[in-house]
């Protein structure tokens, strides 16, 4: 229990000290269809499985018509992003995990249909999905981060209450000397008026034992 104690607190140390701030950047990425433009994000985050079960759940919010999973390449056909256009978007995401520095690298490209979302030739969708994915990798941290918090919260509160049980422990412990103590006290003055009494005893049996031996010259006297 000690050591799965220590090495969560080691793990939630290593995880503040490597807190980052999370950026997206644009630049050239290859893919299964070849190379072109993404959106490239840092996770600072060691779970690969959890990002990607969240990315797919956060283009199901959208909806999409297909999805194709080819490696560390997963992609989803006509992706309707209607608070930016009516026209659907097919989005091709590619998950590095990066084992040294426990984060995952995530790379996302969007295809508009005929062309590759760029900042220069698509200013409005490239805030917009740019938003879109800093957003998602902040969130992701977040709830990764909460979730340690929570294990660490309940953790402490196991800790606290364990404290608070041998606290209790003591205290009864402490009762239970002031008790024995009592008791020894009053088995010694007991011990010392029972030698009291023993002297008295003494001194009634050896007074008796002369009555009985007069009787008994008594009866011997009869005859």
């Amino acid at each position: 229990m000690k050591k799965t104690i220590l090495s969560l607190i080691a793990i939630l140390l290593l995880s503040l000290t490597q807190a980052q701030e999370i950026k997206v950047k644009e630049q050239n990425e290859s893919f299964s269809n070849g190379s072109h433009n993404a959106l490239v994000v840092v996770i600072p985050i060691p779970d690969l499985q959890k990002i990607q079960k969240e990315w797919k759940s956060k283009m199901k919010d959208f909806g999409y018509s297909g999805q194709d999973t080819k490696g560390d390449e997963t992609d989803y056909d006509n992706v309707k992003f209607k608070s930016l256009s009516n026209n659907p978007v097919d989005v091709f995401t590619k998950f590095e995990e990066l084992k040294g520095d426990k984060s995952v690298r995530m790379m996302v490209s969007f295809d508009l249909g005929g062309a590759f979302m760029s900042s220069s030739e698509h200013k409005d969708k490239y805030d917009y999905f740019k938003k879109l994915v800093s957003e998602f990798a902040v969130q992701t941290s977040k709830d990764y981060v909460q979730d340690q918090l929570k294990d660490a919260t309940k953790l402490l509160n196991n800790l606290t209450d364990k404290k608070k049980g041998l606290e209790k422990d003591n205290v009864n412990l402490d009762d239970d000397i002031k008790n024995y103590q009592e008791k020894i006290k009053k088995a010694q003055g007991n011990i010392e008026k029972n030698k009291k009494d023993i002297e008295v005893k003494k001194t009634e049996m050896d007074a008796q034992k002369k009555v009985v031996d007069g009787v008994k010259t008594k009866l011997d006297a009869i005859k």
